[in-house]
């Protein structure tokens, strides 16, 4: 970047040219054996940020057409090409459904990173089954990722299971009313930026990846090597927030690979597998077990194999909108999906609109995780896999005896729970191990991205001016500007990020304004 380039080319850090060369800078600082970091500074020497999405300017036409849909206002057309703002992006990958040309990209951590361990484990999102067919059993696509290079599967959904039994827990305690579901980091960083007095309203709680990352490093604590623990995502912003969580010091997860990028093998390895091949970690369902319930064989003193839990229905309809508030089962609670709905939502919330709600699961993806931006299959389909993927998981756990479920006992599921305690003061010490274990270690603090100075006459002055230039504008919000809407517009004026003359609509004259215009006949 040159000193001819505009303002707002200055102001804003030009995301990666492709993402071809993104995934190439994370493959360079992700060293064999060692969790990747993301760059420690830009060039002001501010911190930098990694984010998921990314722009091949080579694809761009400046259409505007993903201005007038990022929730945050985080990306303006200058020059011709898109600008996103590093500081005001919350990598929904909203633009990357929206971009005609496909010039948004996720970008997740290379496959090759597997390499650098010695025990490599699959951490595999609930909707990841939802972007196979019936046809193809959950212990199919287990016996696949064990074939493309992973030694261990450890469901995320055993700790959305648990998730849901400690939310339970929160929820009673809660002082502030709705709790709102930190599940979706999307949601999470949209609260800290746009809605900051909700930050009290957050569970304080890791999210279910977090959660199996832990038990997993526990599980296998025993062996002597480097261990990688791999999470198979469908989402941008899970990208990132291993590189930059919010409410915990570092994450558990050593990189993070994208739906869309280990489809094309793992859909290889389904079909190449013949139905009566035996899981390389295990082995194959039992006769009479139900197909999506595969079998772990018994750990020994030199086996390593995870432990595959059954009672996961609730955990498995994480992937989709409603899920959570289905393995909660509680009555007063709302589910919200798609990032402009929840937006809504959270608005109503602040303005005190919403009244006996105690919970909210609210998902920026439309139809939940399973629309991802880095999924594979249509939202819609995979939604209703899921469904009856879990309907098959519940009928196969109705027919067979089986402990009380997660959700009517601490004692089920927890890996804290020795199989001999049953007092009550065992499992709420138990409890209150978990949730330390599990919960929030570092306060969520808001991020104060659109303050106009901290001079507070200064930031006044500026305000009036940003009223003034508004009152030049059109006010149609076309976008021809290259800002998501004149009001955006009017602030980057004031900021020194653009001109009056970058709107492109003719303007009244101020002899204009201050008659009104007759309308001829």
């Amino acid at each position: 970047m040159n000193a001819t380039d505009p303002p707002f080319e200055k102001e804003l850090m030009i995301r990666a040219d492709s993402a071809c060369d993104a995934a190439a800078d994370t493959a360079a600082h992700a060293l064999p054996g060692a969790k990747p970091s993301a760059p420690t500074s830009d060039m002001q020497g501010k911190p930098a940020l990694f984010h998921s999405v990314q722009l091949d300017e080579s694809l761009c036409v400046g259409c505007t057409t993903c201005i007038r849909f990022c929730p945050t206002k985080a990306i303006r057309v200058r020059s011709g090409k898109a600008r996103i703002s590093e500081d005001l992006c919350i990598d929904c990958g909203e633009c990357i459904r929206r971009c005609p040309k496909g010039a948004k990209k996720a970008v997740s951590d290379p496959l090759f990173l597997l390499d650098g361990f010695d025990l490599r484990v699959a951490l595999p999102a609930p909707s990841l089954y939802g972007q196979f067919s019936l046809h193809h059993s959950h212990a199919d696509i287990f016996k696949a990722l064990h074939h493309i290079g992973f030694d261990e599967v450890f469901d995320v959904a055993w700790g959305a299971v648990e998730a849901t039994r400690l939310t339970l827990k929160l929820i009673e305690r809660a002082a502030a009313l709705p709790v709102i579901s930190s599940a979706c980091p999307v949601v999470v960083r949209l609260i800290q930026q746009r809605f900051p007095s909700l930050i009290p309203n957050l569970l304080s709680l890791l999210p279910p990846v977090e959660i199996a990352a832990i038990e997993a490093r526990r599980l296998l604590s025993g062996f002597r090597g480097r261990i990688g623990v791999f999470f198979l995502s469908p989402c941008t912003a899970k990208v990132t927030a291993v590189r930059w969580p919010l409410g915990y010091q570092h994450s558990e997860v050593d990189a993070v690979f994208s739906l869309k990028d280990i489809y094309p093998s793992l859909k290889k390895a389904i079909e190449a597998l013949s139905p009566d091949r035996p899981l390389s970690k295990g082995t194959a369902p039992a006769e009479g077990q139900n197909p999506d319930v595969p079998a772990h064989s018994p750990r020994s003193k030199d086996s390593y194999s995870l432990p595959y839990f059954n009672d996961l229905e609730p955990g498995l309809g994480w992937a989709r909108s409603d899920g959570e508030l289905e393995a909660l089962h509680i009555p007063d609670a709302v589910s919200v999906d798609g990032i402009s709905n929840v937006i809504d939502l959270l608005e109503a919330i602040e303005n005190g609109d919403i009244h006996s709600i105690r919970y909210i699961e609210a998902l920026a993806c439309p139809g939940g995780c399973v629309g991802g931006p880095m999924a594979v299959e249509n939202p819609h389909l995979a939604r209703s896999t899921m469904r009856q993927r879990c309907e098959r998981v519940q009928r196969s756990d109705l027919e067979r005896p089986k402990a009380l479920s997660p959700l009517q006992s601490a004692k089920a599921l927890s890996p804290l729970q020795p199989a001999e305690a049953s007092s009550l003061t065992s499992l709420i010490k138990l409890d209150e191990e978990a949730l330390r274990l599990y919960g929030w270690t570092i306060p969520l603090k808001p991020k104060p991205v659109r303050v106009l100075n901290h001079d507070l006459a200064k930031a006044l002055a500026m305000a009036e001016e940003i009223e003034r230039i508004s009152a030049l504008l059109p006010g149609i919000d076309c976008g021809a500007c290259g800002a998501p809407d004149c009001q955006s517009l009017a602030e980057d004026i004031v900021r020194g990020l653009a001109v009056l003359e970058d709107c492109r609509i003719p303007r009244i004259s101020n002899s204009d304004q201050s008659e009104p215009r007759e309308e001829k006949p």
